[in-house]
């Protein structure tokens, strides 16, 4: 929700003074200027084939960049390369929610604008805008909040776990994919960044964050109150990435006509993270993020209540409640429309790390510390 934050403080950090040098730059070569923009990103290189070929599990994982990003290519007739990325915060919203794929599991294309497929340094100067990140949904949301820390931990085999808590065989049979994919292992996900941060002194089975910014926990009130409550004279917003897949709104008990009242409890659940945020002084700008598509495998029993008839009405509808909130929504459902899926529900680390990236790129493009 939008509201006026207190004054900055005046202290330096390391991102005043990219944001100073980048400006400089700018000035003293003005041909290069690119196409003005209407909120402002971090400079970012073009995503290299080897983007992941130093994170642990490269080899073992089979993930390289081109299997999810294909990066905008500059030819004679496209002018500045700068042009061919999402000018502002809403189209770029608007392209991620918007795109499809060029066949089954292929790599995701936005609608006509690109994103940007951010450096680890360059998530780290993101995430140094704000003083949290609060994740609050279900199932989906932890597949996102997974993949946020395998990047930041600059880790795909075992990134989203705990895996300093973990035998030598339940790490051999948790790696990769089955960290996300195997119910076994989802006792061992990361909940808090704190969780890392301790075991940083621990024995060899770590992987510490590549910069101190992390993601705040996964909770409810109590957690979340005490995120507000932390420093209420700081200026640094508090971002919320809400979600609430369609599943878990059916099992609502007051949702009787599942149909027509399908959205209930994700409104409830919004309405109410809304209100715990506008009783506190802190800025706390939301993301509703909408639910993924229904694989391929689902089951039978659930393709009339989950199936994609149902999700993309859900999709449309949540979208419209955000927007009367004044909030930013994000699509997934094109997203995964075309991607493979194990049963139905669930995606892999492919999935996971492309929605962990749109999400910071919608982070990345915060204007004056609103969403």
């Amino acid at each position: 929700m939008p509201r006026n934050s207190p004054p900055a403080r005046t202290k330096r950090t390391p991102v005043l003074v990219f944001i100073a040098s980048a400006l400089l730059l700018w000035l003293l070569y003005p041909k290069a200027r690119p196409l003005k923009q209407t909120d402002r990103i971090p400079f970012s290189h073009d995503v290299v084939e080897d983007y992941f070929a130093h994170f642990e599990g490269h080899q073992d994982c089979g993930i390289t960049s081109p299997d999810l990003y294909t990066p905008p290519k500059l030819t004679p007739t496209n002018g500045l390369k700068q042009s061919l990325f999402c000018r502002n915060r809403a189209r770029l919203l608007e392209a991620m929610s918007s795109g499809g794929r060029h066949g089954f599991d292929a790599p995701y294309a936005p609608l006509g604008c690109h994103y940007r497929w951010y450096a680890v340094p360059e998530i780290c100067m993101i995430l140094e805008r704000f003083d949290a990140i609060v994740f609050i949904g279900d199932d989906m949301l932890k597949a996102i909040y997974s993949a946020f820390n395998m990047l930041l931990r600059e880790n795909i085999a075992m990134g989203g776990l705990k895996q300093w808590e973990m035998a030598e065989s339940e790490r051999e049979g948790c790696r990769c994919d089955n960290q996300m994919a195997k119910p076994d292992c989802a006792r061992y996900m990361i909940k808090t960044s704190e969780e890392v941060r301790e075991s940083d002194g621990g024995n060899g089975h770590r992987s510490p964050y590549y910069c101190d910014r992390s993601p705040a926990p996964e909770d409810v009130h109590e957690k979340f109150n005490k995120v507000l409550d932390s420093d209420p004279d700081s200026y640094k917003p508090i971002p919320v990435i809400h979600t609430l897949g369609l599943s878990t709104s059916l099992s609502w008990p007051q949702a009787t006509d599942k149909h027509s009242l399908m959205s209930l409890f994700a409104l409830a659940s919004m309405d109410e993270f809304l209100t715990i945020a506008d009783a506190s002084t802190r800025n706390v700008p939301f993301l509703w993020v909408s639910p993924n598509a229904a694989g391929h495998l689902k089951p039978p029993s659930q393709i009339l209540s989950q199936g994609n008839n149902a999700l993309w009405h859900y999709t449309i509808e949540m979208a419209k409640e955000a927007k009367t909130r004044e909030l930013d929504s994000l699509g997934m459902y094109n997203l995964t429309l075309q991607a493979g899926s194990w049963d139905g529900s669930s995606y892999g680390e492919k999935v996971g790390l492309v929605q962990a990236m749109m999400d910071l790129m919608t982070l990345g493009r915060a204007d004056k510390g609103y969403l």
